[in-house]
């Protein structure tokens, strides 16, 4: 076998396995993606406990049932990071909008306007 092909049978079987390592790499990026964008941190309206929500593609998505009443008090939450909740890693705050309530949302710890993404 000449240098040349056995040059080319190294550089094509490296180049596959550049191709299979990017398809691994994409793959377990797609499912932590996925995993992310599938669900979301809500809050019970009434206690202001926080439930992760699997989100179903075509569905209502709010209110949500809360697994441990059965009421539909579950709602998606923003994060307020203005003042001192940004030390704290965030404050998560239920829209007015999405409740019904006129008037802006402010930040039960910060006082600070907080709004969608």
């Amino acid at each position: 076998m000449s240098d040349s092909a056995k040059k080319g049978i190294m550089l094509g079987g490296s180049l596959l396995l550049l191709v299979v390592a990017l398809f691994m790499v994409r793959g377990a990026f797609r499912d932590e993606l996925a995993e992310s964008v599938g669900s979301r941190e809500y809050m019970d309206k009434d206690t202001g406990e926080l439930f992760k929500v699997e989100l179903v593609p075509g569905e209502k998505s709010f209110p949500a049932k809360n697994p441990k009443t059965g009421e539909m008090t579950l709602y998606p939450t923003e994060i307020c990071f203005k003042n001192e909740c940004g030390n704290s890693g965030g404050t998560r705050v239920i829209l007015n909008t999405l409740l019904g309530k006129p008037g802006p949302t402010l930040c039960p710890k910060c006082g600070a306007l907080v709004s969608s993404r």
